[in-house]
């Protein structure tokens, strides 16, 4: 768990547009000094943010926290870098965002929501966001990948659905869903707690020592819609993060709005154990793991797959696994996976029927189960 991959961008989307764009960024990186916008602390924009301190920087920009001081509030202002193709592209998530703002005027859907956009210098495009807390992926690092409690996951699961709920009444997929990519509300200091888990998901000697918290409030909200596509719009063959991706995109069959329910599955797992579901970066393997853990692809699924992807991945009407695994390591990697029944105690075996809704392997399938786990009360 200690030396687990986070190099997600590099992953993500290949080759959907955002991940050209991603690409170029990086390439550019390498050869300028100055490549993101240079601030000072109380610099004003647009006549009314007073700028603070850096929140982060990306390859696209970087996160300021701002004194918004017509409105007299803290706000998070994403300045992107003065390149032409990624200030389009923040202009089409600021049209987004702003059509999700006039859809939800009372602020419920726990989306990101979008206070204001303009051009700074006609050079840098500039969107102005409420200010939120840490990632839950950023959350489970600060807790040495110790999973959250149940109750926070149920939390957390629960608003996620009404976000997803909202934006697909919009006809809207966000296609990149990933713990990164779910912010807590909260900006107040953790609580400091015990690990409920601690006999079945002992940490690591790294982590033995590491103080377990918890947040002060379970309120998050769903951000980035970057690469968020209407269903009218042109859909790229491969979208989501690896580690995310659901069976329907690797096997280029078509995706629709089932694909962010698959991300939430891997997700509510990962946020449960402090692993990802699926650690892989090779297709082969990652189809292979899927029929592992969740169980075997329905032959309805496997003959809608495209023509190339049945002649990479499959063999008479089955995956080819594992003879066209790319090492033994690969191998020895698949046959270690146990079903998620078999890695939780029998009280959480609610949580695990949840996410079977959610993991089906073939999208017409997929939903959003009717199970007891959303209503019990854990105590743990």
């Amino acid at each position: 768990m200690d030396g687990r991959s986070r190099s997600r961008a590099n992953e993500a989307k290949e080759p959907a547009p955002a991940a050209e764009l991603l690409r170029a960024a990086q390439e550019e990186e390498d050869t300028e000094e100055d490549v993101h916008f240079p601030w000072r602390a109380g610099m004003v924009l647009d006549c009314r943010y007073q700028l603070q301190e850096l929140l982060g920087d990306g390859a696209f920009g970087r996160v300021l926290k701002a004194r918004d001081l017509q409105e007299d509030r803290d706000v998070a202002l994403k300045v992107i870098r003065d390149v032409e193709r990624y200030r389009e592209n923040a202009e089409i998530e600021a049209n987004i965002l702003l059509d999700l703002r006039v859809a939800d005027p009372e602020n419920v859907s726990n989306c990101l929501r979008l206070y204001n956009a303009f051009l700074h210098n006609d050079a840098y495009y500039c969107l102005v966001c409420e200010l939120l807390g840490e990632s839950l992926y950023d959350f489970l690092k600060l807790n040495g990948y110790r999973g959250y409690w149940l109750q926070d996951i149920q939390a957390f699961t629960i608003q996620s659905l009404q976000a997803l709920k909202f934006i697909h009444g919009l006809t809207l997929t966000h296609t990149d869903l990933k713990p990164e990519n779910i912010l807590l509300q909260t900006l107040e200091v953790p609580r400091v707690s015990t690990f409920p888990r601690g006999d079945l998901q002992p940490p690591s000697p790294r982590y033995a020592n590491l103080p377990y918290v918890r947040p002060f409030t379970n309120l998050v909200k769903l951000v980035d819609f970057g690469s968020a596509t209407y269903v009218d719009m042109h859909h790229s063959s491969v979208i989501q993060t690896r580690q995310y991706r659901s069976p329907e995109v690797i096997l280029h069959m078509g995706w629709s709005d089932k694909a962010d329910l698959w991300s939430l599955g891997c997700i509510l797992w990962e946020l449960y154990s402090g692993s990802m579901l699926f650690e892989t970066h090779n297709s082969e393997e990652h189809l292979a793991l899927m029929e592992r853990i969740i169980g075997n692809f329905p032959d309805s699924m496997l003959v809608r797959a495209s023509e190339k992807a049945k002649a990479r991945f499959l063999s008479e009407g089955r995956l080819r696994w594992p003879e066209n695994a790319e090492s033994e390591e690969s191998v020895m990697n698949v046959h270690r996976q146990w079903p998620l029944a078999d890695r939780v105690p029998p009280e959480h075996l609610d949580f695990v029927h949840f996410l079977s809704g959610l993991l089906s392997l073939d999208p017409s399938r997929r939903e959003i189960p009717s199970s007891k786990f959303l209503s019990l009360e854990y105590r743990e």
